[in-house]
């Protein structure tokens, strides 16, 4: 049999609950005949020790019917024929009665030594209501008029909104940031868009000319200074310690940098 492909790695299927609804319908169908069966069943599902002695009464009782019946066959006792007849009555509506209260007791036993899981609620009701983000992505345009703002624009603005959430969050929870690892595209695993900052004092050289659209050589001299310097503090700093460097330069990805100290 193949597993279950859907359930996860670890996970095992709760037992199913026993189907004992039509254990009543074995005595009472077969007048009597099929109590003492359905009672050993019973007392064996229990494991108790009283419905066993009633499961062997019952095998008597019924074996011990038979028996009579052959002897009396004739008709020469009524008396006893009388007794045959009440002995297969209380086979058959007793052992209905007995057989359908162990089927309510086997399934109320299992339950309460396998409870079923319950599905948990949402995480969020209406009691609590889900948090709101600080900025949305901007809507898909649609194509079919004339959209009132740029899409391309919107999503630069939109960048630039994350950008400054981001940098509040490392102001403020320097903790959270690293965890989120805000201004580190060269790390694998990011799930926070922080709008395309860069961590300029501990992004790799390549990554800087990358992530800030710039040349390997001026890349290179960025890296080559902060590791001199110790990392620096602010982008006026990368003026004067990186060669050819221009302000016009810094100023096309100046609000893309940060810096966390080393």
């Amino acid at each position: 049999m193949q597993p279950d492909p859907r359930a996860r790695a670890g996970w095992q299927r709760p037992p199913e609950p026993p189907v004992t609804f039509w254990w009543f319908l074995v005595p009472l169908l077969t007048c009597g005949l099929g109590t003492a069966p359905m009672v050993l069943a019973g007392a064996i599902k229990l494991r108790s020790q009283t419905h066993l002695i009633l499961a062997g009464v019952y095998f008597v009782a019924f074996f011990g019917n038979c028996a009579g019946s052959a002897v009396t066959s004739d008709g020469s006792d009524s008396a006893a024929a009388i007794l045959l007849s009440m002995v297969s009555m209380v086979l058959w509506v007793v052992g209905t009665f007995h057989v359908g209260f162990l089927q309510q007791r086997v399934r109320a036993e299992f339950l309460s030594r396998n409870p079923q899981p319950q599905p948990h609620p949402p995480a969020y009701g209406r009691a609590t209501p889900r948090p709101r983000l600080s900025h949305y992505p901007p809507p898909r345009p649609d194509w079919n008029r004339t959209p009132a703002v740029d899409p391309a624009l919107a999503k630069a603005q939109w960048r630039a909104a994350r950008r400054e959430e981001a940098r509040r969050v490392q102001a403020e929870q320097p903790s959270v940031a690293s965890e989120l690892m805000i201004g580190r595209p060269d790390l694998p695993g990011r799930e926070y868009d922080d709008g395309g900052l860069v961590d300029v004092n501990h992004v790799p050289a390549e990554w800087l000319a990358r992530a800030l659209r710039i040349e390997r050589p001026l890349a290179d001299r960025i890296a080559e200074a902060r590791d001199l310097h110790n990392g620096f503090t602010s982008a006026d700093e990368l003026l004067v310690y990186c060669d050819g460097l221009t302000p016009e330069k810094l100023a096309q990805f100046r609000d893309r940098l940060v810096f966390t100290p080393r």
